[in-house]
């Protein structure tokens, strides 16, 4: 066929174009008009509508019988049927096959051919079909170089045209990446998804900056849960990440280093099916940083720890924390452990920082979701559980609880190699639920 000739992608490009289906399906996915022999048998396979049209047409012309019909049934087949006072007009050829009450049925050569053509059809339809689907993949292997090359530049420019597109959408910077550097400055950093999903809100995202360097490169981030902890973490990797694929980025200005690897230990999963619980998948996750991260390597850590008792995880999280700063792994650190705050002020490379907020009597609770200096005083843990919407009795306990646990400075006394209970708290009288709201 002379449209398989071809020896460029334009060529290959107008073929493809012309040879398959607009919807293809599994029986029917060259399309018509493609190769004539294909689509005789198509249209036998359909029941040659307009060939039987066409052969009853010049047979009327011929014998001038004008009540002469093609018909079909499952007995006979395709036959010719003319009321019983034509027959006699037809010529020789027409072989009688039925008389009826009032009509005769024939057939003739021509219509016997055309009937095997349509029972073989659809064998033939579907072998021609496979042929040529085989002759054109034929083509595309030939030029599959030239194939893999152009989809390469095609897939490289809709990256970068997204790129740009979501830089001039959003007001992107260009990053300055430094080769030889322990030095991150990222003024105004953003999380791009956060920050949408506010405004679908009609509220404001609130940026925030990182700065790190060599004497400073572990950072201890406490706070209380919902003041922005894990977006900060994530929106820097991000932002790291951005850089390094060649995008602009969601902040002000910034110097990120190149990194060898960015490092992540967020959110809770399991592997239940293979025995593997969330405790243990976190440590896994956990074992890869510690053995694989280096001091170019960019991690964040966001509540490693919690999965076990509070001494285990506070144990945990103090030994690794210790690692990591001792390797001058630039890290992000995220935690309610906050007997970890007294271990960063004595670390040469670890800092404070906190989520801080804002305690009204008359509004309650603020979450600033800004990142200050300075380690936090509390977690607010009870104030979010109201936010939640725990009952008030519930809410009143837990409040009495604390309160005796701070008492006795978070520790349970220890007598006769016994720990004593922390649950040694009278029982409060139940009271009406009351439903907190935001």
């Amino acid at each position: 066929m002379k449209i398989f000739n071809i020896s460029s992608l334009s060529e290959l490009s107008q073929l493809l174009k012309k040879a398959f289906h607009p919807l293809p399906s599994e029986e029917e996915f060259i399309a018509e008009g493609f190769d004539v022999q294909l689509d005789e048998y198509r249209n036998l396979a359909k029941g040659g509508k307009q060939c039987l049209a066409e052969m009853c047409r010049k047979e009327i012309e011929k014998t001038g019988v004008n009540s002469l019909k093609v018909k079909y049934n499952k007995v006979f087949g395709y036959f010719f049927e003319v009321p019983k006072a034509q027959a006699s007009h037809l010529p020789e050829y027409f072989i009688r096959r039925q008389t009826l009450t009032n009509a005769e049925r024939f057939i003739t050569p021509e219509l016997k051919e055309f009937e095997e053509k349509i029972l073989n059809a659809q064998t033939k339809f579907q072998e021609r079909q496979n042929f040529l689907l085989d002759e054109i993949q034929k083509k595309v292997i030939e030029l599959s170089s030239s194939v893999q090359s152009l989809s390469k530049h095609i897939a490289t420019a809709d990256v970068i045209q997204g790129f740009a597109t979501l830089a001039q959408k959003k007001n992107f910077t260009r990053p300055t990446i430094v080769e030889q550097s322990h030095q991150i400055n990222i003024s105004n950093g953003k999380h791009l998804v956060v920050e949408q999903n506010l405004e679908k809100k009609g509220e404001r995202f609130i940026p925030n900056n990182l700065e790190m360097n060599e004497e400073n490169s572990f950072h201890l981030i406490t706070g209380p849960n919902m003041a922005g902890k894990s977006t900060f973490l994530r929106q820097n990797a991000l932002i790291i990440y951005l850089a390094h694929i060649g995008s602009f980025i969601p902040a002000k200005k910034s110097i990120i280093p190149l990194c060898d690897a960015i490092f992540t230990r967020i959110g809770s999963g399991d592997s239940l099916s293979s025995g593997e619980s969330t405790f243990l998948v976190e440590m896994q996750e956990a074992s890869k940083i510690l053995r694989h991260a280096t001091e170019k390597s960019f991690v964040i850590l966001d509540e490693v720890g919690r999965g076990t008792s509070t001494y285990d995880g506070l144990s945990i999280a103090w030994a690794i924390m210790e690692n990591l700063e001792n390797k001058g792994v630039k890290t992000l650190f995220a935690t309610h452990y906050h007997e970890l705050i007294d271990l960063a002020k004595k670390l040469k490379k670890a800092k404070n920082f906190s989520a801080r907020v804002l305690e009204d009597e008359k509004n309650g609770v603020i979450f600033l979701h800004q990142i200050f200096e300075g380690g936090a005083e509390k977690s607010f843990g009870i104030e979010v559980a109201k936010l939640a919407g725990l009952p008030s009795s519930v809410i009143k306990k837990a409040e009495q609880i604390l309160h005796q646990l701070e008492q006795k400075n978070n520790q349970a006394k220890i007598t006769n190699n016994q720990q004593s209970s922390l649950f040694d708290i009278p029982s409060s009288p139940p009271e009406k639920e009351i439903v907190y709201k935001k």
